[in-house]
């Protein structure tokens, strides 16, 4: 009875004018607490691709010399497919799981294009449709120190894997069972190849299996900052080609001719990290056969993180690394994932 009444004692007590403010500052203080933990957690959460990424930090020291994010053999040397690009071939198998690709056009300026795919982290079970290979393409693919894999190529192209004396599987001599025929899809566009064929092409042939290409250099995960803006990139191939940058996970999500651009094998929508447009001049040497300056120097624009860097692009020789540097000469550094390098010739 007693406790009652000292309960009402207190109940009824009037409140002075400091301790409503207080009390008021008090609840005001809990529950913007309360408001910003509830804030973190769903960040958290809803960030599932950042966080994988840092799990992936804490399990290797090993990131991809070309992607910059978990490889389990980052030594191993890298594969470089060629795919084409029609509406007989699309969607692609194993693009998606390429670390970085080269869209180049094959044939003339503002043309069909075709992919250079390079192959080191993953292996899908088969990649096509692939097809065969230009002069400046094979530069490329050299100076990424990568083992090319094509259906054949023009003429001039073939010379000049024969004058570097590149590591080549070519689809029409066919070693070790490594390339085969879709009855699928309707020749030239059913040609394809396994991973698990092209190893055994290589111990075959005995082709140097480690890596030499001393890779790009990466931003850090704590350094990567998602801008939220919305930003659309148009390349005017003939099949074009368009990115959307998407503000919540920092991909640029692609399109082919009108449509999500898919891997055949995941289903999933094909995405980079970073959007490189490297601009050069393109020509025609022979009917079908185009040729762009690749050795020498130009202007680039990188788009990341819903950003865009104005760069210069630059590569020394058909062995050497293909550069990406800003105004004072500095590298640039990459985001963590896939890179889709454009070649073209105008902005």
């Amino acid at each position: 009875m007693k406790n009652f009444e000292k309960l009402k004692f207190f109940l009824l007590k009037p409140v002075s004018k400091k301790q409503i403010i207080l009390i008021f500052l008090f609840l005001i203080f809990f529950s913007f607490l309360f408001l910003s933990l509830k804030t973190q957690k769903t960040f958290v959460v809803s960030n599932k691709e950042t966080e994988k990424l840092f799990k992936e930090k804490k399990e290797t020291k090993n990131p991809s010399p070309f992607s910059g994010i978990y490889c389990k053999d980052n030594k191993k040397r890298a594969i470089g497919v060629i795919f084409a690009q029609y509406p007989q071939t699309i969607p692609l198998s194993g693009i998606s799981e390429a670390d970085l690709v080269v869209e180049w056009p094959v044939a003339e300026r503002g043309g069909v294009t075709r992919l250079l795919g390079i192959f080191q982290c993953n292996q899908p079970k088969e990649v096509g449709s692939i097809r065969s290979i230009r002069p400046y393409i094979v530069d490329i693919a050299f100076g990424f120190d990568s083992v090319l894999v094509s259906w054949g190529g023009a003429s001039s192209a073939i010379k000049r894997v024969e004058n570097l004396k590149i590591d080549w599987l070519d689809g029409r001599v066919n070693p070790a069972g490594a390339f085969f025929r879709k009855s699928s899809k309707m020749p030239p566009h059913n040609g394809f190849a396994s991973f698990s064929g092209i190893w055994q092409a290589m111990e075959k042939l005995n082709i140097r299996k480690e890596n030499n290409f001393e890779g790009y250099k990466f931003l850090k995960l704590t350094e990567v900052k998602n801008k939220l803006v919305d930003q659309v990139i148009n390349i005017n191939y003939y099949y074009p080609v368009k990115y959307i940058y998407d503000k919540k996970t920092g991909n640029y999500l692609r399109y082919w001719n009108g449509r999500e651009f898919l891997d055949f094998l995941t289903k999933k929508q094909v995405f980079a990290k970073n959007v490189v447009l490297l601009k050069t001049e393109i020509t025609t040497i022979s009917p079908g056969v185009a040729d762009a300056k690749i050795i020498g120097q130009g202007q680039a624009k990188i788009y990341q993180m819903g950003e865009i860097i104005e760069a210069i692009w630059k590569k020394d020789s058909p062995s050497g690394k293909l550069y990406f540097l800003d105004k004072e000469g500095k590298e640039i550094k990459f985001v963590p994932g896939p890179i889709w390098i454009e070649i073209v010739d105008e902005f």
